[in-house]
């Protein structure tokens, strides 16, 4: 039987484990001996070109830690709540409005069908595992949706990458530049660690939903405390100075045409938030707006010593 602390505790950055600890106890109940459900064997599947996904096993393991032990009468739907909306469709609707895709939305439907689960219970279990969303105090839905989006991008083919991670053990800030932020200087790549990823990924989501190995041990560095909406700067990584390229914005960068084989200058928006990071480098950039190409397969990231965490000053109510 796997326990809400047990989730917490592979899932959640630290500062964040009382939170959603609790949030996972208010919803989680004692297994029902309706948990089993005949339409285990529906399938709702969806064509991406002519293929349909399927949910794996690394995405019913995922299903499994996060829902489990969820007592389906909970989360049945209401006869007297009549919708000229299917079960599917409101579900949809609402995974669609946290800023799913299509077709992750449909994935996450399809893996939940796949365990078991009603169609009538399909939107409160999907609002149960959504936890706190207003204040990002998930339950679950994250670590699902992450499942079923790596499973999409290997059936796009999307191609594995490498990037290593540098401890502050190994670098260090020597002077400073004209704008007053420290200079990264490399000692010893000895301690560095790599993990694989597909391309299209950013670094945030890598430390958040990663599953490769040292996935978790990057967990330990960067909390990403505002879900990657640049709302926060715990994220804050240091690139490489020999991946960096001061002279181009980051949204010219990544722009078509155009050399992606290093990692641009911040928008004046993320540099506000840098700004507010423990201590900032010239090379210094926000996890959550770095998105891997196939260009920058061997990127190397150096991780400062400690964090900034604003989010644990916001007084959210409840």
């Amino acid at each position: 039987m796997v326990s809400g602390t047990s989730i917490m505790a592979t899932y959640a950055a630290p500062h964040r484990r009382r939170l959603i600890s609790a949030a996972l106890s208010s919803v989680m109940q004692p297994p029902s001996a309706q948990s089993i459900s005949s339409a285990a064997k529906c399938n709702t599947s969806f064509a991406r070109s002519s293929s349909s996904f399927m949910p794996t096993e690394s995405v019913r393991n995922a299903f499994n830690k996060t829902s489990k032990n969820f007592n389906l009468r909970k989360f049945s739907v209401s006869k007297d709540g009549s919708s000229a909306q299917s079960p599917t469709q409101q579900t949809t609707a609402f995974l669609l409005s946290l800023g799913y895709s299509n077709a992750v939305s449909k994935g996450i439907i399809d893996a939940l069908i796949q365990n078991g689960i009603p169609h009538s219970s399909l939107l409160g279990m999907v609002k149960g595992l959504a936890g706190r969303y207003e204040v990002g105090e998930d339950a679950g839905l994250e670590t699902l949706a992450a499942s079923v989006k790596t499973e999409l991008e290997t059936m796009q083919g999307k191609e594995q990458l490498k990037v290593w991670f540098l401890p502050s053990t190994g670098w260090s800030s020597e002077g400073e530049d004209d704008d007053g932020f420290g200079i990264p200087t490399i000692h010893s790549m000895d301690r560095a660690f790599p993990v694989q990823v597909h391309e299209g990924t950013n670094l945030a989501d890598i430390a958040r939903f990663g599953t490769s190995e040292n996935c978790g041990v990057l967990r330990e560095y960067l909390e990403c405390a505002c879900n990657g909406i640049m709302a926060c700067s715990t994220c804050h990584v240091v690139v490489h100075p020999e991946w960096f390229d001061s002279t181009k914005p980051s949204d010219e960068v990544s722009a078509s045409g155009v050399d992606q084989s290093k990692i641009g200058t911040p928008t004046e928006a993320e540099q506000d938030m840098l700004d507010l990071a423990f201590e900032p480098q010239s090379t210094s950039r926000l996890g959550c707006q770095i998105t891997l190409t196939k260009a920058l397969d061997g990127l190397v990231i150096l991780l400062p010593e400690g964090s900034n965490n604003l989010m644990d000053d916001i007084p959210f109510d409840g």
